[in-house]
C-alpha cells in the first residue's frame, strides 16, 4: 500500500480477523493552520466489490482538530455519507447506499471521500496531527465483512515557505519575506518559522533563494 504522497502506508485499523487484507482505506495528508480548515482526502483500494464502510476515525492531539463535515467525490453521488462527532478526536463515519451502488475493484487508490476538520488556534506551528483507525467495517454486495485495514494520515500545521499562512507558496510569500529581511516589517514567531527555510536561524537572501525555487518548482 502507498498514501498519497507516494510513501508506505502506516497500517492500523481492525483487518477482520484473518491476514489477507482486499481493502484499505487511507486518509490523505495535508497542512493546515491554527485557527483554520483542512481537507483530507479518504482514498480506498480494494480487491472486492464494496457495498459500505464504518469506520471510527480517531485525531491525535484530540484537542487540536475537530471534524464538520464528511462529502463523498461527485462520482460518488448514488452514496449516502454520514458522520458524528463524539468528541475527544473520535469521528465515527458512515458510507452506504441506498440504491444498491458499489464500489468498483481497483488495484490503485482513489478517492471517494472529503473528511473536513476545523483546527484550534492552540495547535503548535511545525508540529503534526496524528489521524488513524481505531474499527473499520467494509461490507461486500451480500452483506458479508471483507477484511480491511486502515492506515494512518497527518494534518501538519503550518507549511515551511507559506509565509502569510494562506495555504499556499506563492509570490506573495517572497514580498513578504523580503520585506522581513529589509526589516520593514517584523515577522511573528510562526512567519519566521516559515520563512527561515535553510533553519540556519536567521532571514536573509539564502532564505529567499530557497523560497523562489519553491515557487518555480510549483
Amino acid at each position: 500500500c502507498y498514501d498519497n504522497d507516494g510513501g508506505d502506508c502506516e497500517e492500523s485499523g481492525d483487518d477482520g480477523g484473518n491476514d489477507e487484507i482486499v481493502v484499505a482505506l487511507i486518509p490523505g495528508s495535508a497542512s493546515g493552520v491554527p485557527g483554520g480548515e483542512v481537507e483530507i482526502p479518504i482514498l480506498m483500494e480494494s480487491s472486492e466489490v464494496v457495498a459500505g464502510i464504518q469506520f471510527s476515525l480517531l485525531n491525535s492531539p484530540a484537542d487540536w482538530a475537530s471534524s464538520y463535515d464528511l462529502t463523498l467525490t461527485a462520482d460518488n453521488d448514488c452514496f449516502e455519507a454520514n458522520f458524528n462527532n463524539l468528541g475527544d478526536g473520535f469521528t465515527i463515519g458512515l458510507i452506504y447506499s441506498l440504491s444498491g451502488c458499489e464500489f468498483e475493484p481497483s488495484d490503485e487508490s482513489y478517492q471517494i471521500a472529503t473528511l473536513s476538520y476545523e483546527i484550534s488556534s492552540d495547535a503548535a506551528f511545525g508540529s503534526d496531527i496524528q489521524l488513524y483507525f481505531e474499527e473499520l467495517i467494509v461490507a461486500s454486495s451480500s452483506g458479508e465483512q471483507l477484511n480491511a485495514a486502515g492506515y494512518d494520515g497527518t494534518i501538519t500545521i503550518g507549511m515551511i515557505g507559506d509565509v502569510n499562512h494562506d495555504g499556499s507558496i506563492d509570490v506573495i510569500d517572497a514580498v513578504t519575506m523580503i520585506n522581513f529581511v529589509l526589516m520593514f516589517e517584523e515577522p511573528s514567531d510562526s512567519q519566521y518559522w516559515a520563512a527561515d527555510i535553510n533553519e540556519d536561524g536567521t532571514l536573509n537572501v539564502l532564505d529567499v533563494v530557497l523560497l523562489v525555487d519553491m515557487i518555480l518548482e510549483d
